[in-house]
């Protein structure tokens, strides 16, 4: 009988072992990460919810490859994962302090040498190419699939690309003048 309870709890005892190991935390792949490649990746997950066709899905494949060699060449160059965290939260506190426009873009700017400027503006010109390259190949049944966040992004960078992007039209042109009385 001593040996039943013995065995007994043993078996608890390593029941409970094994059930307090944890599978360890997946790591982040930094490699990844400071390649861009995960921009491309959220872009491909938000892409799952509409059906791409097969010359969709082949034009998507291009501009992400494209996108990923851009990345890895601004890492190469010196744009590093803590230069675009560091950005990320000037960004944010610029948003809070209730910045925009050009206040924000000369907030943004301090703190940051030119050569990481110049790093930071290429990342954004290649992000923006990827959007627009998305935002082109999508029919408008497509582009209303997506999630709202990514339908704006798509639907501005569409804009761009037609050349109807924000700043146009708004001025006083011939014949809109007023003229004083």
């Amino acid at each position: 009988m001593k040996h039943l309870i013995a065995l007994a709890l043993i078996a608890c005892l390593a029941a409970s072992a094994t059930a307090d190991d944890k599978p360890e935390a997946k790591k982040k792949r930094a490699g990844n990460r400071a390649a861009g490649a995960w921009m491309a990746q959220n872009l491909s997950k938000t892409l799952e919810t509409v059906e791409l066709t097969d010359e969709q899905k082949a034009k998507w494949n291009e501009a992400k490859t494209s996108f990923v060699a851009q990345m890895k060449e601004l890492k190469e160059e010196g744009l590093t994962p803590e230069l675009m965290k560091k950005r990320t939260e000037a960004q944010k506190a610029a948003r809070e302090a209730g910045l925009k426009g050009k206040e924000m873009a000369a907030k943004l700017k301090e703190g940051f040498s030119e050569e990481e400027q110049t790093w930071i503006a290429k990342q954004q010109k290649a992000a923006k190419a990827l959007r627009v390259a998305v935002a082109g190949m999508l029919t408008p049944e497509q582009m209303a699939a997506l999630p709202e966040q990514a339908r704006k992004q798509m639907t501005a960078a569409k804009e761009a690309r037609n050349g109807k992007g924000k700043g146009k039209g708004k001025g006083k042109g011939k014949g809109k003048q007023k003229e004083d009385a």
